[in-house]
């Protein structure tokens, strides 16, 4: 007789930097009741994966949860699987990454419940080759993919009945395919569907294994789910089901298969992820004809086989689709190298090492590095975690770096390729900040750290069309469609009027971006990317030259382009002092041709603020009075000398100051992005951009002055 032996594994995270109230949310709504029916049911075995940042939040919420789960596991009813503590993407991460992150979670399962994972969770089921590895070195035995990866591999559903090997080097690793056809079924249909899934399963004898491995938020959190999960009854309803059919299928746990059946065979898979994440992770026109692709595909013979031979992009896709997590990425590499350097080179405090460390993983925890259905990339307050753990790791490598060598006080001055281009960038910190330009894309800003409040004031992210934007009109056509579906069916508006928020940037949105307006340039037409750019500097390479001395270093930023027709040369002097948080940066404008030149220029900031409409975040301009003063308004003014952006909540006060009264634009920028809540706009950074009208004869030159400082409230 056929008997199928059922693995039900979920996964359950919270970002790092995600709001309490949130999580509280998904315990009450999720993690909670979900096991409240599993532990009535012990005969039900399952497996659990929960991140390290849910766990740190869970044993400090809900310690008596953390209780339960150690008797589910210590009954054998449940299996607890490791991963990397953070959830980072592990193929992302320098090798001793790996193995910290992956052997820290397996150190803190095994304190909160008594045992040492064997297996593990990969963060987005992203997999590359070289994996099995790290994940072999660091002690684990198997892990769970998708089936989508074995059948890109040439595997079909007759063969998947099991685990199988693989292996890098020789170091081999246990893995199990996880059925994409359950992650549909479970929880959004009848259970009776999911039965007779199973019991369609070609026959292995007692060796037939399924898979179920997904999300624990679709089972409460995603919107319907809470009603038909559990006030509807759909949980109990689906273990009801295996007792009915308990003669032929059986709940089990990866590490009871694991003991008793051996491998189905070796397998080398691709590098993948989910079926989903490989359309998400192209760029955005790709993705429609990628989409477009599919549903053509669908009406011929074999749609099923064929389909999975066109998988679209991979997760490292997104380090080329946005630069601002490009950024991130290597901003992080920067300080990992930084952090393990000053731990093996100067041998810190044990205690001064683990801070270190604790912050730099968790600044590699992956939602911020990437977006699909989820918000990701796109929640303002997941980047800015993401910085806030990076700088402190920063800091704290600097001080010791700097303490060993006896240079404290001094200027970390770095001139190499922090972002992967090839070309240098130069990072310049003391101790209140960190200073990161570009020369080489328009000689910007695009990093500012302030540190006392371990704050990214550039973490921007900038306006970009996305594959789903068509579909906004549809979703509003949809709205009040209830029930429970899986997100990847969902269509739903936060809010009406949304298709007027879609404005495209063409550059990344950083700091000292250096504008020729032509007539006709206003600041709506400017808000909406909409305008005409007279010159050619925006995201052009300048010269630099960066040199340094007991007062501060300075970087000379120099170049020759057009405007309207005409050369105009520009030095750019960005300036950081030994100490005090903030930078100077002189213009020197000239007019290298033989007309006069008559053009507005302007220099245009962003500011990653975080509230738009808090009341307590707000601007001040010396001499106005602002009729709208939080950091998401707009307006403009005239005759300004600078601008101050005030935190009273984080305490600090931001301006900026002109040599010479400038006409002053700031405006919002508000993105709309989709979340597994629906569509939704979300306020990113507040623009600042000083004018002045310019004037040169031929060989004539202009200057100004432009300061930024922050200081403590």
């Amino acid at each position: 007789m056929k008997m199928v032996r059922f693995v039900f594994a979920i996964h359950n995270h919270q970002p790092v930097g995600n709001f309490d109230h949130v999580a509280e949310d998904a315990y009450q709504k999720s993690y909670l009741p979900l096991i409240d029916v599993f532990k009535d049911h012990p005969w039900f075995k399952i497996n659990l994966h929960f991140t390290g940042s849910l766990l740190e939040w869970l044993e400090t919420a809900h310690p008596e949860y953390i209780g339960t789960l150690r008797e589910m596991v210590q009954s054998g009813q449940a299996e607890i699987l490791g991963g990397g503590f953070y959830e980072p993407i592990l193929a992302l991460l320098p090798h001793e990454d790996k193995l910290g992150q992956i052997r820290k979670l397996s150190d803190e399962c095994e304190r909160l419940f008594g045992k040492r994972p064997a297996g593990m969770w990969l963060a987005e089921r992203v997999w590359e080759p070289h994996l099995p590895a790290p994940i072999n070195e660091a002690g684990i035995e198997y892990v769970v993919v998708d089936d989508f990866h074995f059948k890109m591999s040439g595997l079909r559903d007759k063969d998947l009945s099991g685990y199988f090997i693989t292996e890098e080097a020789g170091k081999i690793v246990k893995v199990f395919p996880g059925s994409e056809s359950l992650r549909y079924l479970l929880p959004f249909k009848e259970p009776e569907e999911a039965i007779e899934y199973l019991r369609s399963l070609p026959d292995a004898g007692e060796n037939t294994l399924s898979v179920m491995a997904d999300d624990g938020e679709k089972f409460g959190v995603w919107p319907g789910t809470f009603k038909w999960v559990y006030e509807e009854g759909w949980l109990k309803r689906f273990i009801k089901a295996f007792e009915e059919n308990s003669d032929w299928l059986i709940p089990t746990t990866f590490g009871e298969y694991v003991a008793s059946e051996g491998a189905r065979g070796r397998v080398y898979l691709q590098t993948s992820s989910y079926m989903e994440m490989s359309e998400w992770s192209l760029p955005s026109n790709a993705m429609l004809e990628y989409e477009d692709l599919l549903e053509e595909m669908k009406g011929q013979p074999g749609y099923d086989t064929k389909r999975l031979f066109v998988k679209g992009g991979f997760f490292r896709n997104f380090l080329s689709k946005y630069p601002e997590a490009n950024a991130m990425h290597k901003r992080m590499l920067h300080v990992s190298e930084k952090v393990h350097r000053a731990i093996k080179e100067y041998n810190p405090e044990p205690a001064a090492a683990k801070a270190m460390l604790e912050d730099l993983w968790r600044g590699q925890c992956n939602d911020a590095f990437w977006h699909g259905v989820f918000g990701g990339l796109y929640l303002p307050h997941l980047r800015d975690a993401v910085y806030r753990h990076l700088i402190k790791a920063d800091m704290a490598a600097e001080a010791v770096i700097a303490g060993k060598a006896g240079t404290e006080g001094r200027l970390f001055v770095e001139e190499k390729d922090l972002d992967g281009d090839l070309l240098p960038e130069v990072a310049i910190s003391n101790r209140e900040c960190a200073v990161l330009a570009d020369p080489a894309e328009g000689g910007i800003v695009y990093e500012f750290d302030y540190r006392p409040v371990s704050m990214n004031f550039m973490n921007t992210l900038a306006r970009r069309e996305e594959g789903y934007h068509k579909k906004i009109a549809l979703a509003q056509a949809q709205a009040g469609d209830g029930g429970a579906k899986t997100i990847h069916e969902r269509l739903q508006v936060k809010e009406e009027g949304l298709s007027s928020f879609l404005h495209y940037d063409w550059y990344r949105k950083a700091s000292l971006i250096d504008h020729f307006f032509s007539d006709g340039a206003d600041i709506e037409s400017f808000k909406n990317a909409n305008y005409h750019e007279a010159g050619d500097f925006v995201g052009s390479r300048y010269d630099a030259k960066t040199t340094s001395s007991d007062e501060g270093a300075r970087v000379v930023m120099t170049r020759t382009g057009m405007v309207a027709g005409l050369p105009v040369g520009i030095e750019k002097v960005l300036t950081v002092g030994k100490t005090g948080a903030g930078f100077e940066a002189s213009y020197t404008l000239t007019n290298r041709g033989s007309e006069e030149l008559n053009t507005t220029f302007g220099v245009e900031f962003n500011f990653s603020l975080l509230a738009g409409d808090s009341h307590d975040r707000y601007f001040a301009v010396p001499g106005h009075v602002l009729k709208a003063r939080n950091f998401a308004s707009a307006g403009e003014l005239n005759n300004a000398a600078g601008i101050s952006m005030i935190d009273e909540w984080l305490g600090y006060n931001m301006g900026l100051t002109f040599s010479e009264k400038a006409t002053l634009w700031r405006f919002p920028i508000e993105t709309v992005s989709q979340s597994e809540a629906g569509f939704e706009r979300v306020y990113q950074c507040t623009t600042v951009v000083p004018l002045w009208k310019v004037t040169l004869a031929p060989g004539g030159e202009w200057k100004v002055g432009i300061g930024l400082a922050v200081v403590k409230r």
